[in-house]
């Protein structure tokens, strides 16, 4: 008999304020329905629709984010025999760490979990890493391989546009990290008069009025796509930008680096990682528009840097092509259940 999973997470893949590890999430969800019932639970939002199987997976949205737990523990009552996953909700991580759901587990997008039992097996994810903490491990905390394979199974290099391009792949969670590539993109404009900025993804904000005119024609936005034609803008673009102050996005820039563009990050924790401190990639001096718009202008002005950085994020991002979450995620389940 298939055992069923039911995930409970504040967003999906369908929410219009859907970010990178939504889709991560989702992807490794239905690579378990060959094997599993699943079920992902998650707030309603205007547009959706209250059921709906996506990639084998059935999404059910009720409520606000108010009124979800009352949902929560109407389906769980209706599904007693299975194992509940809550992803990144802390008050209900927090009823069910006391609660009498034996069979719950815990997915988190912090390197760490402070609320977990002593006694408790938890699962903490992370939209570039995943560790496992168990108590019967002499080690708490397991770090599993990055996903890579999971969303870029295409790793083809695209000619470069002829412009200088530069490309934002667009958080609506992170309205800030917009504003900084928009101002970086202005600063550069007044040297590089030919200069680009392809924003991809929803966007909420539109900046059009914000800016002269004459640079309106080259602020395009590209809205959604899927992944594989995701990449391709990527792989022509000159750089992609990451100007992230507040968590570990890297795995854009790997996959970035996969079909030949570096990436320019901010200093924060995770995409230091993920450009090797600047060895494989730029790094802002600052985490302020001004730094992002200084290492673009740095990647137009030294072709030689350039080149050298291109092929050195694709080498670094090739030691963990192999490396492939579904099997471990998949192992851990067995262990698990």
């Amino acid at each position: 008999m298939r055992k069923s999973l039911l995930f409970l997470t504040s967003s999906d893949v369908q929410n219009p304020d859907a970010d990178f590890s939504d889709y991560l999430l989702h992807e490794l969800f239905k690579r378990m329905t060959d094997e599993y019932d699943v079920t992902c639970l998650t707030p309603a939002f205007f547009g959706g629709r209250d059921v709906e199987s996506i990639g084998g997976v059935t999404y059910i949205r009720r409520g606000t984010s108010g009124s979800f737990l009352w949902h929560v523990f109407c389906q769980i009552r209706s599904r007693p025999e299975a194992f509940v996953f809550l992803a990144n909700i802390p008050f209900l991580e927090y009823l069910f760490q006391w609660g009498p759901v034996p069979h719950a587990r815990f997915l988190t997008r912090s390197s760490t979990y402070p609320m977990a039992s002593p006694s408790q097996t938890s699962f903490v994810f992370h939209p570039s890493v995943l560790t496992a903490e168990s108590a019967q491990t002499d080690q708490p905390f397991v770090r599993l391989p990055e996903g890579l394979d999971l969303l870029s199974p295409e790793s083809a290099w695209l000619e470069k546009e002829k412009r200088p391009t530069f490309v934002y792949v667009s958080r609506p969670s992170q309205p800030k990290e917009l504003f900084d590539a928009r101002q970086a993109f202005i600063a550069v404009y007044q040297e590089f008069p030919e200069v680009q900025l392809w924003i991809i993804g929803h966007c909420p904000t539109r900046f059009d009025s914000l800016i002269p005119e004459t640079m309106r024609p080259h602020l395009h936005y590209l809205g959604d796509m899927e992944p594989a034609a995701r990449n391709r803008y990527i792989s022509r673009a000159t750089a992609l930008l990451v100007p992230s102050r507040e968590d570990n996005w890297g795995m854009i820039v790997y996959e970035a680096a996969r079909v030949g563009t570096p990436a320019i990050v901010y200093e924060t924790p995770g995409l230091c990682d993920a450009v090797q401190y600047g060895m494989t990639g730029y790094l802002a001096k600052i985490n302020h528009p001004g730094g992002l718009a200084a290492e673009m202008r740095s990647c137009l002005l030294d072709q030689t840097t350039y080149q050298m950085l291109r092929y050195a994020a694709h080498q670094f991002s090739t030691t963990k092509h192999h490396h492939d979450l579904e099997p471990h995620f998949r192992e851990w389940l067995r262990t698990q259940l």
